[in-house]
């Protein structure tokens, strides 16, 4: 396939790929000749890195909107548990499909999802070419029963078959649900089998003041605090990833920074939830730790669009410091991409020769991109513009669909 005049970096470039690998990055050139494939953008569509959805749960697309105003811990017990309980493994599929041809149609590559009858999920990205770390979500309630026939025990038991038979594009995590929903002795249990196969740890972790204020009242310490003590955060080391991660203190952040753990900012379910706004996003860099983007499922995000996520996080950041200069879009690009890449351990970030062929095209018709002039500019002017307009005046449905 050849990629005819499109941006990369500011450039006007032809790209080359064959068998899923770029196999030239050129200056573009009509005299160039044409390859069997060849698709002449005209100077109208940008290339960027696949954005990296870092936390989310797929198959609730069944769910979109459901229980719209109800905080977290209501919203749970009253709308989602009773749904999901009704839920069949094909259930989960057509759900998981429905959430993997959104996020490919607006400019998700790569997803990090959390939660049950993982095989569903798992036949879902394969059929639509998704890259993907499947994590299986555990409660306490998975380890019930004899221990041969537990929800959590078939799965340690079948998971070096499971995991040999996937291609590399797909990987297996675990995901206990939270602090609050498994008990130590079962956290503790998650990130040894987690250690032992180098899985990524996913759990949901202060996502709420009342999460924070419930542990510390058991626990005498904070969420972060307690899974240190469990020995989680050194077992799972830079393979932890904590999703929300809104009320942390700074000695949480420490901690997290000084395992090289990853936490994933989902700013538009943060908010219609009401969990929280004021994401310490300068203080987690600060201390080291690895932030990354997300959109959360759809049945509090309502919609898998990390574009929208972007401009989302970026303007909280600018609002709550009163500062615009804040958060600049190379940083959230940053967030939403190579930083995803890094925490699930796939090397797709740089748009290369040798790379794999890992990108999103943007449309530079649609009306976000209008009167942009870029003939005028220079290579890094081109590239700021473009990024402007993408985040704050663009969304997911600016993305060329293959």
């Amino acid at each position: 396939m050849l990629y005819k005049n499109i941006y990369i970096d500011g450039v006007l470039s032809d790209i080359t790929v064959e068998g899923g690998v770029i196999i030239s990055i050129e200056k573009a050139s009509d005299d160039r000749g044409s390859q069997p494939c060849t698709k002449d953008y005209k100077g109208q569509a940008w290339v960027l890195p696949g954005l990296v959805n870092m936390h989310t749960h797929s198959a609730m697309t069944l769910f979109r909107s459901i229980g719209s105003g109800l905080p977290l811990q209501r919203w749970l017990n009253e709308a989602i548990f009773p749904c999901e309980a009704k839920l069949t493994s094909d259930d989960i599929y057509r759900g998981a499909l429905d959430a993997c041809e959104e996020m490919k149609a607006t400019g998700t590559t790569t997803f990090n999802d959390m939660y049950f009858n993982i095989d569903s999920t798992i036949r879902a990205a394969i059929e639509t070419g998704m890259q993907a770390v499947v994590s299986i979500s555990l409660t306490d309630s998975d380890f019930e029963g004899e221990s041969n026939t537990s929800n959590a025990r078939r799965f340690f038991d079948s998971y070096d078959k499971l995991a040999a038979s996937l291609p590399k594009n797909i990987k297996i995590g675990v995901a206990p649900h939270s602090v609050y929903a498994v008990s130590g002795k079962h956290l503790k249990y998650i990130a040894d089998f987690a250690a032992e196969h180098g899985m990524p740890y996913h759990i949901h972790l202060s996502e709420t003041q009342t999460e924070n204020l419930n542990c510390i009242n058991e626990h005498g310490m904070s969420p972060v605090e307690y899974l240190d003590s469990l020995g989680v955060l050194d077992k799972t080391g830079c393979r932890f990833i904590g999703a929300h991660a809104l009320w942390l203190s700074l000695s949480d952040m420490q901690l997290l920074g000084e395992h090289g753990a990853t936490v994933v900012h989902c700013p538009n379910s943060n908010l219609k939830l009401g969990s929280g706004s004021m994401f310490p996003y300068s203080e987690l860099c600060q201390a080291g730790v690895n932030v990354t983007l997300g959109t959360d499922g759809c049945a509090s995000s309502d919609n898998l669009d990390m574009i929208e996520a972007m401009k989302v996080m970026s303007l909280l950041q600018k609002g709550w410091r009163h500062d615009p200069s804040v958060l600049p879009t190379d940083e959230v690009l940053k967030v939403a991409t190579t930083n995803g890449y890094k925490a699930l351990g796939f090397d797709d970030a740089v748009i290369a020769e040798g790379r794999k062929a890992n990108f999103t095209l943007v449309d530079l018709t649609k009306r976000a991109f209008k009167n942009m002039d870029l003939d005028s500019l220079d290579k890094a002017e081109r590239q700021k513009l473009f990024l402007n307009r993408l985040i704050y005046a663009a969304n997911g449905e600016s993305v060329i669909v293959p």
